[in-house]
């Protein structure tokens, strides 16, 4: 790929230099940046370096002023005096090569590699949980040596339309449901258009390490990311994730290239000439500077990228842990770059000493001059003792702790389509700036090295560097806002403090096991009506089954088609409970054996009584049915190999059972039956006839409003049996089963029910089942160990409005902060906290009244009003 040669004369003229560490010291004119969080007094610090010593170019190009990389706080800043414009698009990269790894080599001895990680709810956190968050970021830095430098970016960029389209729109499908669909892109798109800011945070983690070959430096850098994971699950389970050769070229193609088609493979790579280069496919066609404070244009064949970069030139007497966090709320594409570089131990002590000996030769300065003058020595400059005293403060809390001293520089890169709008963002980020009383300024003449140090690189060419301490470059927290926006995931509302959609995918989470609560009147029907309609409307492949007390359901399963069972004595609807699939079978079980042993627990909790069954009637009950289905198997098999010679043979139902008790079960077998009449004959034998009914519906709804306490456990059992044979069909076909049970503790009453979805929640993932709780009565969920358990271990979780007693028991079952627990106590329906994995996001959900879909989950029976 050919590039245009970059040239700015201007550029070349002035430089701007940065003396070394350890070289003469600067007089300290205020004290370090404190830390406004409160978790610890205000710390002193050296001083750092002047912010800029401009130096005029000589005529001739001066003798470049290398750092020897070996040494500590060296970073190959770059020559100082003249320097010529580079030769290629190439150089503005930072790197020379990348490997397929990720690991990219930046020249001479120095190796990077990137992480993404997730955000946590920092900003929403109570003051406690923040000071914890706080320290544990502070030990993560600190564990960085010397020879290591990091690089934190937080990427900020606003999404298009066709952005979030592609993530919530529902394409027509020219079916009778169309009109849902567009129903549903219409309401989203209002929320969208009246509160959305369409921006998404980014966060990376460069780490830089120099080593002398490229097997240690993979192995240093491998070895630093495994430590890295475990210091950032430690904050709130904040996930990362290391980026190989293609994630990481594309995020440089994104801020180079981002109107551009990224085309990288490893396949097409590989097929390319050797004289081609990674970076041919993220390096811009030219980069332009306009004047010496900028914009850099970079030049594509789409379109053209403006960028203009700000350097903070000095921190505030007291630093704010929201710096980050504000500037990600600014409605545009920003690049907060914070890099560190921890000195050495020894260097660092040096430097304090260093400069505590500058400042008592200052003071004893002072002295003399006041004594000359007849003044007392007490009348030395108050902010000279005061930076004396805090000195000599920070010499002891390096001598007697972990704390280290590191090298930082912050920079706020804007882009944008042109001049105009980056200007107006450069705007809006100095007024945040502004009010968090931080300094900044354009950095001039230096344009292209900053938009070099703001890339995630490792690299950072602009010399000017602030000195911290670990506490206090803690404060500089990157975690904002957490935010939920997964690929194909369905949609669940609005977040309700960054205003963007939050969509999410139980299907990509660790397991997709869920529960939906609330108190009655809190939405949790409708929430729960919505995530179903979206399955239907956008997953084709996907079955949705409901177990539904309250007939509540019954108008979503007749709009899109569904069956509804019903399931009560009386009911024309009729379910055998002997049924038997021959074809969908667990592997490595035998259907006739597995449903012996169902039909006897049925028996048993039929007429087994408090003490179940005598061993003499458990043997004439597996006699007998073992002789019905071994019967029913050998005919199907031959109705199988000769379906037009020999007929489907007839499902065994209860009657036979009692038949064949009769029959050869003895004295036990005929008590069996004589109790057994009842339910094959009598009045309660609704389940003791053909099923007439189609469980094998998309959609299917089991409605048990009008079923008896007398039979709704064994009813359960028969109807969850029904629902595990549909899962297992569901798996053998490639089909996920979304299982929906409302009231669910009334499931908890029941030892067999609950023994079953103790098995299922443990088991959904492997079988492609998705099984979700609702209730609103959550105390007498709780109650229950294995219900507890069952919560605490699923990966979804909305909570609406809560009572006071039930959120206490959510928050400390969860682990979840008292300020996460404002989001579902006192709210308006609709509104709560969402977990989907790691991510904890607060949510509203309201749609309008007058939608379609608003009066399909409301339902037009009044008592069924959730």
């Amino acid at each position: 790929m050919e590039h245009q040669q970059m040239h700015d004369q201007t550029e070349a003229q002035v430089r701007v230099d940065a003396p070394e560490a350890g070289s003469n010291p600067w007089l300290l004119k205020e004290t370090e940046p404190k830390r406004k969080h409160g978790a610890s007094k205000p710390r002193f610090s050296v001083k750092p370096f002047p912010s800029v010593d401009k130096r005029t170019a000589k005529a001739v190009p001066a003798k470049p002023k290398r750092r020897k990389s070996t040494r500590t706080g060296a970073d190959h800043a770059g020559p100082v005096g003249f320097k010529a414009a580079p030769k290629r698009s190439q150089d503005v990269l930072g790197f020379q090569a990348m490997l397929p790894s990720g690991v990219a080599w930046l020249g001479g001895d120095e190796w990077s590699m990137t992480l993404r990680f997730s955000d946590i709810n920092y900003v929403a956190a109570a003051e406690a949980r923040q000071e914890s968050i706080l320290d544990k970021w502070a030990r993560h830095l600190n564990s960085f040596g010397a020879g290591s430098r990091v690089q934190i970016s937080v990427i900020n960029r606003v999404l298009d339309e066709a952005d979030v389209a592609s993530l919530v729109h529902k394409p027509l499908e020219g079916d009778a449901w169309d009109e849902y669909r567009t129903d549903s892109n219409r309401v989203i798109k209002d929320k969208l258009s009246a509160n959305s800011a369409n921006t998404v945070t980014d966060k990376y983690l460069t780490i830089t390490v120099q080593e002398v070959d490229r097997e240690k430096a993979e192995a240093t850098l491998t070895r630093m990311f495994h430590e890295t994971e475990a210091h950032l699950e430690a904050l709130e389970g904040c996930a990362c994730e290391r980026l190989d050769r293609t994630e990481r070229l594309a995020l440089f193609s994104s801020l180079l290239r981002p109107y551009e088609l990224f085309t990288f493979t490893e396949e097409a790579f590989a097929a390319t000439k050797k004289s081609s280069s990674t970076g041919d496919y993220v390096a811009p066609w030219s980069v332009t500077t306009t004047g010496k404070t900028g914009p850099v244009v970079l030049r594509n064949g789409t379109a053209n990228t403006v960028v203009s970069t700000l350097w903070v030139r000095d921190y505030p007497s007291w630093l704010t842990d929201r710096l980050f966090s504000e500037l990600a709320e600014v409605k545009g594409d920003v690049n907060v770059t914070l890099h560190l570089e921890p000195y050495d131990q020894a260097d660092g002590s040096l430097l304090v000493n260093r400069q505590i000996a500058e400042l008592e030769m200052q003071s004893i300065s002072e002295e003399k001059k006041a004594e000359k003058q007849g003044r007392s020595k007490e009348t030395i400059p108050h902010k000279l003792r005061i930076a004396l005293e805090e000195a000599r403060g920070l010499r002891d809390e390096l001598n007697d702790s972990n704390q280290r001293l590191f090298s930082t520089l912050l920079l706020v890169g804007v882009s944008g389509p042109d001049e105009v709008s980056v200007e107006h963002n450069i705007r809006r980020v100095g007024t945040v700036l502004r009010k968090l009383s931080i300094p900044a300024e354009t950095t001039t003449y230096m344009q292209r090295d900053s938009l070099t140090s703001i890339l995630p690189s490792g690299r950072r060419l602009v010399p000017m560097r602030r000195t911290l301490t670990t506490s206090t470059a803690a404060v500089l927290i990157p975690f904002t806002t957490q935010e939920l926006l997964v690929p194909g995931g369905l949609w669940y509302g609005m977040n309700a403090q960054s205003s963007n959609p939050l969509v999410a995918d139980r299907t990509a989470t660790k397991n997709g096991n869920g529960f939906i609560l609330g108190t009655s009147g809190s939405g949790k029907g409708v929430a729960a009506k919505s995530e179903m309609t979206q399955v239907i409307l956008t997953r084709p492949n996907d079955d949705v089954i409901i177990i539904d007390p309250e007939r509540e359901y019954e108008p979503l399963v007749k709009a899109f088609a569904g069956e509804t069972v019903r399931v009560h004595a009386g009911s024309d609807d009729h379910v055998n409970w002997m049924d038997l699939d021959l074809v969908n079978v667990e592997p490595g079980t035998d259907p006739v054996i597995a449903k012996c042993a169902f039909v006897l627990s049925c028996i048993e909790a039929l007429v087994g009584g408090v003490n179940g069954l005598e061993m003499g009637e458990r043997a004439a009950v597996d006699r007998a049915a073992l002789g019905l289905y071994r019967r029913y198997a050998a005919e199907y098999s031959v109705h199988h190999e000769s379906p037009d010679v020999a007929p489907m043979p007839a499902m065994p139902v209860p009657e036979d059972l009692r038949m064949e008790l009769i029959s050869s079960g003895g004295e036990p077998g005929k008590r069996v039956a004589d109790a057994l009449e009842l339910y094959t004959s009598g009045s309660l034998a609704g389940f003791s006839q053909q099923t007439n009914v189609d469980p094998k519906n998309r959609i299917v709804s089991w409605d048990i409003s009008q079923l008896g306490n007398e039979m709704r456990g064994f009813a359960m059992m028969v109807i969850l049996d029904q629902i595990w044979s549909r899962i297992v069909a569901n798996k053998a076909a490639g089909k996920r089963t979304w299982l929906y049970v409302d009231e669910f503790h009334m499931l908890f009453n029941h030892p067999k029910t609950a023994e079953y979805f103790r098995e299922l929640f443990k088991r959904a993932r492997k079988w492609g089942a998705i099984p979700t709780g609702i209730t609103q009565n959550i105390e007498e969920l709780l109650d229950n160990a294995d219900a507890r358990l069952m919560l605490a271990n699923c990966d979804f979780l909305m909570l609406l409005g809560q009572n006071e007693t039930d959120a206490d028991t959510i928050v400390e079952l969860l682990k979840l902060s008292h300020d996460q627990r404002r989001y579902f106590m006192n709210v308006q329906p609709g509104k709560g906290l969402l977990r989907s994995g790691p991510a904890v996001v607060p949510f509203d959900a309201r749609i309008p009244e007058t939608s379609k879909l608003y009066k399909l989950f409301d339902t037009s029976f009044e008592d069924l009003k959730d």
